[in-house]
């Protein structure tokens, strides 16, 4: 083949192209690298260089200023690092702290793109920001490790409670050791939870609603300090910020479960790790690097107590919206869930009665007041026909129940109401029962307004041949506001209706019953021990027993009920003078307030309404509802 050859002046302008292609190339990896390592001295300066023009102290930072926003050079050691991987998903950062500092010398640093160690010095130029009211670094452009494996500032010794939230505040970002008795005072944490961001409170004790141990108008009057439990409050999270952990790292390495639960009352002497923030929550993440945090758990009570001579068990229970579907779709697969309250499938309904039914079988009682059932009248597939068929499966038959069956289709227009169940082998009912409504209420100063509670259900009992009456009810909750938007800062909303409810219950009761027939008022009041509906009762002769010498056994304050780290008596036996010289032991049953609601009848199989990862349900009596069951020993 013949190659004919280009002349050569033809080749010159392609070759002085690639020439300069290759110049140019050569001149700028070069000058790219030095012009990036300049760039990074620029932001950074020298390791050590506190001169540098733009370094801060991470003190300068912390102190309150104006510095959000601002850019900065910081160095510090890295004390612990929340990167995540895998499923798990860390707080997709580091901390930061300065040595031979005891306060404001720490800070978190959001970047989630450099791998950073535990122990290294590193200078950092980032920007000053604030997050939920977190002083942090973010949007990191440079960063230089100056030493590895150097030793970490000294933890901070704290102690619940503090004298004032700016100690924790000034502890922000630093290692901290609580090195003290601690307690489990609260699985809701900061409204998340320890099912939903793996968290719990510590506190240096128990905390119970201001208003369970005093009145409000004594609290205005600044007989009761009101702030406590805010300086002896501290959240321990899982250091996933990754919602639905499948792991929870409590109450030690095994992790959370049906048999390794979390529970308020358990205990642990040491905790140590940084101290975060969000909003008004002081957060510490143990490092999972010093080993798994260990609490000690409480045993589990297994059965209520009652006295040896009592003849007579009465119990009180908020079954916390049990639903049975709707008798139309009884042949179908799921019966008619979701229903309005309650389980979201059948599945999930069923698993919520056989929690019930273990409860109640323990507890063994001859009158089960009942509340928050179905509003569905009495008829042979309503919610009260039900649970009564499930619970007498597990008895004999001569200790089988009935159920009061008032001379009404059902109680009032509420979607849920109060219920009477009774072992009709052992007590009659003298009778009918009577109804507490707006209807009766007109003949007592028209104070009970069942638009707002449910109607009270009053029924005469006999034991050999000995009366007493019990009445079950269950007032407005503290939540939405009523008509006249009344909200008592110390009381909830509708206090004043709740109190007239419970002036009309006296009224009602002074016409109903002898004055020398003992009578037991039990119920979910919504009230707290010291708010006025139970001061009205307390004024008219009844006593309470949560409030009773009847605890002197356990020498414990009684509680059936726990909100955002306080603990409280929702739930009330009150009794006139003739039946609490027969009462002969009171408890308040802790299956339910003390447990974590994982374990409740819902999970993501049965229906559970958000993205949870929760199979920790089981047909036992633990979390099966949100209320302490109550149960009073009598003896006639």
């Amino acid at each position: 083949m013949q190659i004919q050859l280009r002349p050569f002046y033809l080749m010159v302008p392609t070759l002085m192209l690639l020439t300069s292609i290759l110049l140019a190339i050569m001149l700028f990896m070069p000058a790219s690298r030095a012009s990036s390592h300049d760039q990074t001295s620029a932001l950074l300066g020298v390791c050590g260089d506190r001169q540098f023009k733009s370094f801060l102290d991470i003190r300068d930072i912390r102190l309150p200023s104006s510095r959000v926003g601002q850019w900065a050079a910081i160095e510090g050691i890295v004390t612990q690092v929340s990167q995540g991987q895998g499923e798990q998903e860390g707080y997709r950062g580091f901390w930061l702290q300065q040595p031979h500092q005891k306060a404001y010398s720490g800070i978190f640093v959001y970047h989630a793109k450099t791998k950073v160690k535990r122990g290294q010095r590193i200078r950092i130029f980032a920007q000053v920001a604030n997050y939920h009211g977190l002083t942090e670094l973010k949007k990191v452009r440079a960063i230089k490790v100056c030493a590895d494996r150097q030793q970490l500032p000294k933890s901070q010794r704290i102690s619940l409670p503090v004298n004032s939230l700016t100690e924790l505040a000034a502890l922000e970002g630093m290692r901290v050791l609580l090195a003290q008795p601690l307690i489990v005072s609260d699985l809701y944490g900061a409204g998340y939870g320890l099912g939903n961001y793996g968290q719990f409170a510590l506190s240096s004790q128990l905390h119970y609603q201001p208003t369970e141990l005093i009145s409000a108008d004594r609290i205005r009057k600044g007989l009761a300090p009101l702030h406590v439990k805010a300086r002896d409050y501290l959240l321990i999270d899982d250091g996933q910020s990754k919602p639905y952990p499948s792991y929870i790292p409590f109450p030690n390495a095994k992790g959370f479960s049906v048999n390794n639960p979390l529970r308020i009352g358990d205990t642990l002497n040491e905790v140590s790790g940084v101290l975060h923030r969000y909003d008004e929550h002081y957060v510490l993440i143990p490092n999972a690097k010093d080993g798994a945090v260990e609490i000690k758990s409480q045993a589990r009570v297994e059965a209520p107590y009652v006295e040896e001579t009592a003849n007579i068990i009465v119990a009180s229970m908020n079954l916390r919206n049990f639903f049975n579907g709707s008798p139309l779709n009884i042949a179908q697969p799921n019966r008619g869930f979701p229903a309005k309250r309650g389980a979201k499938s059948y599945q999930g309904f069923l698993a919520q009665k056989a929690k019930l039914v273990a409860a109640l079988t323990i507890i063994d009682a001859d009158v089960i007041a009942l509340m928050e059932l179905e509003n569905d009248g009495y008829g042979k597939y309503s919610a009260i026909a039900d649970l009564t068929r499930a619970l007498n499966k597990t008895q004999e038959i001569e200790r089988h129940y009935q159920y009061v069956i008032p001379n009404r289709p059902q109680l009032g227009a509420d979607e849920i109401s109060v219920g009477l169940l009774y072992r009709a082998d052992k007590i009659k009912v003298l009778g009918s029962a009577k109804i507490l409504d707006s209807n009766n209420s007109k003949h007592v100063s028209r104070l009970f307004d069942d638009s707002y509670h449910r109607p009270s259900l009053m029924q005469t009992f006999s034991l050999n041949n000995k009366a007493f009456t019990l009445v079950v009810n269950h007032f407005k909750s503290k939540g939405r506001p009523c008509g006249n938007s009344e909200i008592d800062d110390l009381q909830g909303s509708c206090n004043r209706e709740r109190k007239q409810a419970a002036l009309a219950l006296i009224e009602f009761i002074n016409q109903q019953v002898p004055r020398e027939r003992p009578l037991l008022i039990v119920g979910d009041l919504n009230s707290y021990s010291q708010e006025e509906p139970l001061l009205a009762l307390y004024d008219a002769g009844f006593s309470n027993l949560n409030n009773s010498s009847l605890l002197d056994r356990t020498k414990a304050r009684s509680f059936s009920y726990s909100y955002q780290g306080y603990l409280g008596n929702l739930d009330h036996a009150l009794v006139n003078a003739t039946m609490l010289e027969k009462v002969r032991s009171f408890d308040s049953w802790h299956i339910n307030s003390i447990e974590d609601v994982l374990l409740d009848y819902q999970t993501e199989e049965n229906g559970q309404v958000y993205p949870s990862i929760d199979h920790y349900s089981a047909p036992d009596a633990y979390r099966s509802s949100d209320h302490d069951p109550l149960v009073i020993g009598i003896e006639f």
